[in-house]
């Protein structure tokens, strides 16, 4: 899917559910070895107590967290 991130340069991920993190990072990882800008997160759930967004030094949004 290498090809997939050609086109741009900067990019939101979004995702469903913000738990610890885990999927969120390795998505994070395989954009920035691709030397490619991250601008935020955009989550529909976030599970607070897990302290997912911690690990991140861009935005995140949810759209509803508890």
């Amino acid at each position: 899917q290498k090809n997939s991130l050609k086109k741009y340069n900067s990019f939101v991920i979004v995702d469903d559910l913000l738990a610890t993190g885990g999927t969120v990072d390795c998505v994070a990882n395989l954009l920035k070895r691709n030397e490619k800008e991250i601008i935020g997160l955009l989550t529909v759930v976030e599970l607070v107590t897990l302290k997912g967004r911690s690990k991140f030094n861009f935005p995140v949004e949810s759209s509803i967290s508890f």
